[in-house]
């Protein structure tokens, strides 16, 4: 996986051939601590790096552990 940044604040998550395979026969990732420790590495990186180049109006929504979020389809390439 990897995830790229925009310079508009946008980003994408690239998934390899295999991920997607594993994604769609299970329906799901299982995080091992290993896994899940680089993930959360690479996130928070993310986070900050995104955080920066975002608008006022993006960095204030407000998100919930128990809500569906529903976003935008985002534009083809």
């Amino acid at each position: 996986m990897i995830i790229r940044q925009k310079e508009d604040a946008t980003g994408e998550i690239i998934f390899s051939d295999q991920e997607i395979e594993i994604l769609n026969k299970h329906k799901k990732l299982e995080l091992s601590q290993e896994f899940l420790k680089h993930f959360m590495n690479l996130f928070m990186k993310v986070f900050f790096d995104f955080t920066k180049k975002m608008d006022e109006e993006h960095k204030s929504l407000l998100s919930y552990g128990d809500e569906e979020i529903k976003v935008k389809k985002p534009k083809e390439d």
